[in-house]
């Protein structure tokens, strides 16, 4: 019931917090919505016990957002990544491109006859996806 919980909450917060890249006014408050975003997919990864993948997504994103905040105060300073600004352009046909792929995704996934499935999980999970990902190559 607690994990259930716990998912559920990083799924609504990586969501908002993805939104909230393109809701706020500055590149810095972009970053830091980013971050939490894929923090909290992370924590959702950890969650569905895709270890590997969950810390590994964590630990990338947590770098690269400290380096992009690094490189906003070298190059611009803080006073102008906290500056507002539109993250958005081209707003009218941004945003009428994406109800259409809304529309369209949508209607794929309640009017394709999905698979049954077929077969069973591997035993361990993470180590059949890491070995999809990186056959031979995986320690």
């Amino acid at each position: 019931m607690v994990v259930d919980i716990v998912f559920w909450t990083t799924a609504v917060l990586s969501v908002a917090a993805g939104a909230a890249v393109f809701w706020v006014d500055s590149m810095a408050r972009a970053t830091y919505a980013l971050a939490t975003s894929f923090v909290a997919v992370g924590v959702a990864l950890l969650l569905l016990q895709q270890n590997y993948v969950g810390v590994v997504t964590i630990l990338m994103m947590v770098m690269e957002m400290a380096i992009m905040a690094v490189y906003m105060v070298m190059f611009m300073g803080m006073n102008p990544a906290l500056m507002p600004m539109s993250m958005v352009h081209g707003k009218r046909l941004s945003l009428a491109i994406a109800i259409a792929v809304f529309a369209v995704l949508s209607a794929g996934v309640l009017l394709v006859d999905w698979p049954a499935r077929r077969g069973v999980p591997a035993p361990d999970v993470t180590a059949a996806l890491g070995e999809a990902l990186m056959d031979s190559k995986m320690l």
